[in-house]
């Protein structure tokens, strides 16, 4: 028996809005959501297994566009594995370069606290009042 969930539930489960849900249907994300008789969706642990697969996808900038082509693969099943693989690890690599730039400007931003301390420590020394020397980025 293939149990269904109610869309309150796999928001719930999945942290995602109702809203979303039925922008993702729409976009041709979730395909074959069931209905009650009442014309409510309902949802199969499938489908909140791929709607996790969608959030983590999102959550690292991944556009609709691209989602939809993975959609794409995803339904001509084993037959797209090795164009999910490529797809997989491009996503990867884009990734791995988003994370060397936030680790650029980490660096960066730790420079500038540094020195903005070292300002603050030198404003402290030469007055007892509020600090005002602070003008300089």
């Amino acid at each position: 028996m293939n149990e269904t969930i109610s869309m309150t539930e796999a928001c719930r489960r999945t942290g995602i809005s109702s809203y979303t849900l039925r922008y993702y249907e729409s976009a041709g994300l979730l395909k074959n959501i069931g209905r009650t008789q009442g014309g409510r969706r309902v949802y199969r642990e499938q489908d909140l297994q791929w709607l996790e697969m969608l959030k983590v996808l999102r959550g690292t900038g991944m556009s609709i566009r691209k989602l939809r082509q993975l959609a794409a693969m995803v339904e001509r099943g084993d037959a797209s594995l090795e164009a999910r693989i490529e797809f997989f690890t491009a996503w990867q690599a884009e990734i791995e370069r988003q994370v060397a730039l936030r680790q650029q400007a980490l660096a960066t931003l730790e420079k500038k606290i540094a020195r903005h301390r070292a300002l603050l420590g030198q404003c402290k020394s030469k007055r007892k009042e509020p600090i005002p020397c602070i003008t300089k980025p």
